[in-house]
């Protein structure tokens, strides 16, 4: 009889051995592992962020929220939501990869002279980091908190984005100004006439990338033509945006039968994952009372855009094949 109790009692304990091996072994490959949780920089709520400031060495830009969306600061030109989406969720705080002491230099890690992003919040309160340097690896990036004297890492990614805000700010496709190296068509239509320009596109029998087509006859640009060609294809010098001027009507603004349409596609400098290229459409009005810029408005915004004068009569002047700028 003791002997059973004995064995009844052994096998009890090998099976709760069993049950806590079980319970306490990770589980197979389709058992999720938990992943660890790591710090933030900082943490905020989007919908508090209402402000952010970039500053490079390149410049500094603003934005600001609306009650319609986020808009350049100070501005009536809203930001490109191919650029902006996800931003404001990067503004929420990143994660830190490690954390360091204070350096005793802070040039060690380029904090001596940073980048600034400055993230405004509802009810004034504001979250200021600095960038510096790239790590060796060029995985992270060097980076403070203001009032902090510690350094953390945090992903380059994350750095880069809202470096690009400055050095790159999104403008929306039809803010005209680019690199005219970037245009592969520029296409102009007035006075019954269209003259179209394919810049930097090759062909197939070997011929120039560049050439002009007007009606049925395409013929290779010169080099002299085509710098001035290129010389008003990135837009033009004077480009200013407001919100339509009470009393100003289409017709007034000489938009009812434009003076001119012009086409434009261009490379992005910075392809997106869905685009590499865009394109732009503008038509032209009358001149401005003060003679110097040309009314001119697109599809792609509600807002009356204004032509630099001079920019305007060097494109119109490509449609007559004078190329007044050389050529």
């Amino acid at each position: 009889m003791k002997v059973a109790v004995v064995r009844l009692v052994l096998l009890l304990i090998v099976a709760s051995a069993a049950v806590a091996a079980w319970v306490l072994v990770p589980g197979g490959d389709d058992e999720p592992e938990a992943a660890l949780l790591r710090a933030r920089l900082y943490t905020v709520a989007q919908d508090d962020i209402v402000n952010v400031t970039v500053q490079t060495e390149t410049g500094t830009v603003m934005f600001e929220r609306r009650d319609d969306g986020w808009y350049f600061a100070e501005s009536s030109v809203p930001v490109n939501l191919d650029r902006w989406g996800g931003v404001v969720l990067l503004l929420s705080g990143p994660e830190v990869e490690r954390e360091l002491a204070a350096p005793s230099v802070l040039s060690e890690f380029g904090l001596d002279e940073p980048d600034i992003v400055s993230v405004g919040l509802a009810g004034g309160n504001r979250v200021e980091v600095r960038l510096g340097a790239e790590t060796p690896d060029g995985r992270n990036v060097y980076t403070q908190r203001e009032g902090k004297s510690e350094v953390a890492l945090v992903n380059e990614p994350w750095a880069r984005v809202l470096r690009r805000l400055a050095t790159e700010p999104p403008l929306p496709y039809w803010y005209y100004r680019v690199d005219p190296a970037l245009v592969r068509l520029f296409e102009i239509e007035s006075m019954g006439s269209i003259a179209t320009f394919l810049l930097g596109l090759p062909r197939g029998d070997g011929g120039s990338p560049d050439r002009v087509v007007r009606g049925d006859v395409a013929s290779d640009l010169t080099d002299a033509q085509r710098d001035a060609v290129l010389s008003v294809a990135g837009g033009p010098p004077g480009f200013d945006v407001a919100v339509w001027p009470e009393g100003l009507t289409l017709e007034s603004a000489g938009l009812q039968s434009p003076r001119a349409v012009i086409r434009v596609t261009y490379e992005l400098a910075v392809p997106l994952e869905d685009k590499s290229a865009v394109n732009a459409v503008f038509a032209v009005g009358g001149r401005r009372s003060d003679g110097d810029g040309y009314y001119a408005a697109t599809p792609d915004s509600l807002l009356l855009l204004t032509f630099d004068a001079a920019w305007v009569e060097e494109v119109l002047s490509l449609v007559k094949g004078e190329f007044a700028g050389g050529g």
